[in-house]
């Protein structure tokens, strides 16, 4: 119904933003993988949408990549697991690892998701092992960086970096230790969103 939206970055969070487009604010939910890409306040901006309506709500859940929308149809098919599930497992690995996992038949990364337990993992990759077909732009290509040199980091920034990844799902010692291993190879520059980062690669 709405293929994409295309305007003004007007507000945005670890788990939602507002798009201005024509006088009219779309709310729009979003994974963290979507999240660590967008521009600044203010800036334009296109998402790709998919609208998902049941009985009860309509909300519209939003990507900058038509391979992380895909992903979340595929998701959102899979037995038991809806929009919620879908974003977490967008949040907590990349495209590329998802599919890696899910093709390799392994489901102990999938498990370390917020939300995805043994069952969920292992029906996420029975459901989907062969969804992801060759030449499809998905899984392509490595979307992780390598580490950075040693240092420390602004208070606020790692305490955002904190408060962002509770809000994802993860439990306070969880994102701690995860914190602790990012600070000895991350640079003392580094943006709240490059220690999210970061933090979900290790976690």
């Amino acid at each position: 119904m709405i293929d994409y939206i295309k305007g003004i970055l007007a507000e945005k969070t670890v788990a939602a933003i507002t798009v201005e487009a024509h006088g009219v604010g779309y709310e729009i939910s979003i994974p963290f993988s979507t999240y660590e890409k967008l521009p600044a306040c203010g800036a334009n901006v296109k998402i790709v949408t998919h609208f998902h309506v049941r009985e009860d709500a309509q909300r519209l859940f939003g990507f900058l990549t038509d391979a992380e929308r895909t992903v979340f149809r595929q998701l959102i098919n899979v037995s038991q697991v809806g929009p919620k599930v879908a974003l977490s497992v967008l949040s907590g690995v990349s495209v590329n690892e998802l599919v890696a996992a899910v093709n390799s038949g392994n489901d102990s990364r999938l498990k370390t998701i917020p939300g995805i337990g043994p069952k969920t993992a292992q029906r996420l990759v029975m459901e989907l092992r062969g969804k992801f077909k060759a030449g499809s732009g998905i899984g392509g290509g490595d979307e992780t960086n390598s580490p950075a040199p040693a240092g420390s980091a602004p208070e606020g920034v790692r305490r955002e970096a904190f408060e962002a990844m509770l809000s994802l799902g993860y439990v306070d010692r969880q994102v701690q230790v995860a914190l602790q291993r990012v600070e000895k190879v991350i640079e003392p520059s580094a943006t709240v969103e490059e220690w999210i980062r970061k933090a979900l690669q290790v976690i």
